[in-house]
């Protein structure tokens, strides 16, 4: 029998449930905590990764570690330019550097509840009201847009292919809005990294378009997951510039769309069922999460259900503010930009915040869930749930203010500034969760 065990893993047989790694808050003055108007400022947070290339990571605890990037020292490059860096894959973005320190100053000592975490229904309210649902668009818009390339290759019009291409803009909307909470099977089981690897190794794709192997289910299977998913799908459709013309596209590159359209789809349909139903002979996901404690293989209190929760809000925050926007800016790359091939990658940051705010309200801001990490903070600490949602409208604002599309304007120097504020900005809430929210849910 297969039994989820530890935090977001699996294994075949038997194994004792994992320890939780503690975060102690760094607390650094007893002034209270800063409202909206008095955010308080940051320094640039000192990244290392363009300086030297990282370690490539594991994947995704699952899924295909990238190798590590070579890395660009920022002192080296005069001129903004998409230089290709080796790499890539959940876990090993671009060669990503270790995690950093927060640039966040704190105010104030982390607010102690009077007891333990052990509201189930927020758990079950989380997954039935926001992962569910949310899996459930990604799923749907994943048969589409698998349909919409079979349509295309099947007749390549240009109508078909600008259809086909706002299917691919319209499945990461539900995929960004979902990243906050991409931990259990989508770590464990590979498919954050079957579906959303990045970046494109764009050498072994064409590799792949200039090879004479049969373009079948079984040869896919021996490809890199970064030969895949999203990211392949919009290198093939988009072309490196978002130029890609009807009369480029050959029928190799068809088939290939096809292909990797129809296992994208699969992936997603496989996604929703493991927290609905089951797969590979493991029960549903969300009778593990929902039933934290006693009933449950992979989580051993409902403490350590909600740390998942928050983990995963910093998590998207970090990779948001240090990878996604703070690699680009730091090396001037636009290479390093997720959705570049698409000039999209601003509509990924939106929806990366829109998954802190759905997992952080169970809902919005406006109509959060009954149960809620918002109303579970505000039973606590009212003011401080105010301090979050401020933070968390900042980074939204900031964030908003960057002119688009990013892909061309990163090496403008007037938006510069800009770029780095919402950097900054995400960097701080990455730190509010940190260092004041982590702490109401531990044990």
């Amino acid at each position: 029998m297969k039994l989820w065990v530890g935090v977001g893993a699996f294994v075949i047989t038997q194994v004792g449930p994992q320890a939780i790694a503690s975060l102690t808050p760094e607390v650094v003055s007893t002034e209270d905590r800063p409202i909206a108007a008095q955010l308080p400022a940051v320094a640039p947070a000192p990244w290392s990764a363009a300086q030297a290339g990282g370690e490539g990571g594991e994947g995704g605890e699952g899924g295909e570690g990238g190798e590590g990037g070579e890395g660009i020292a920022p002192q080296s490059v005069g001129f903004c330019a998409a230089i290709a860096v080796e790499g890539g894959g959940e876990g090993g973005e671009s060669g990503a550097a270790q995690p950093v320190s927060s640039p966040v100053r704190v105010y104030g000592a982390a607010t102690v509840p009077a007891s333990p975490f052990g509201d189930r229904q927020l758990l079950a309210d989380f997954v039935d009201g926001v992962l569910l649902p949310t899996y459930g668009q990604l799923n749907t818009a994943a048969q589409r847009l698998d349909r919409a390339i079979a349509q295309f290759a099947a007749r390549p019009t240009e109508a078909n292919l600008q259809a086909a291409r706002r299917a691919w803009l319209a499945a990461r909307l539900p995929w960004e809005s979902s990243e906050a909470f991409a931990f259990g099977p989508a770590a464990s089981l590979g498919y954050d990294a079957g579906l959303d690897d990045w970046p494109v190794n764009e050498v072994d794709v064409i590799a792949v378009l200039q090879s004479q192997d049969a373009l079948t289910p079984e040869y896919l299977e021996t490809l890199q997951t970064s030969q895949k998913g999203f990211h392949t799908i919009e290198f093939l459709l988009f072309g490196r510039n978002n130029d890609k013309r009807l009369t480029d596209f050959t029928p190799r590159e068809l088939e290939y769309l096809q292909l990797v359209g129809a296992d994208f789809a699969a992936t997603a349909e496989n996604l929703l069922a493991s927290w609905a139903e089951g797969v590979e002979g493991y029960p549903a996901y969300r009778k593990e999460f929902v039933e934290a404690g006693d009933r449950s293989a992979a989580y051993p209190t409902p403490q350590a259900a909600a740390t998942e929760l928050v983990q995963g809000i910093i998590d998207i925050l970090d990779e948001l503010g240090a990878v996604k926007i703070g690699e680009a800016l730091d090396a001037q790359n636009p290479f390093l930009l997720e959705s570049r091939f698409s000039h999209s990658s601003l509509q990924d940051f939106y929806q990366n915040l829109r998954s802190v705010e759905l997992t952080y309200f169970a809902g919005s801001a406006s109509r959060p869930g009954r149960h809620s990490l918002s109303r579970y903070v505000a039973s606590i600490d009212p003011s401080l749930d105010t301090q979050v949602r401020q933070y968390l409208l900042a980074a939204e604002s900031a964030v908003k203010a960057i002119p688009g599309p990013i892909e061309t304007t990163l090496c403008d120097p007037a938006a510069k500034p800009r770029i780095a504020a919402a950097r900054d900005s995400l960097l701080t809430l990455r730190g509010v969760f940190e260092q004041w929210i982590m702490p109401l849910v531990q044990e």
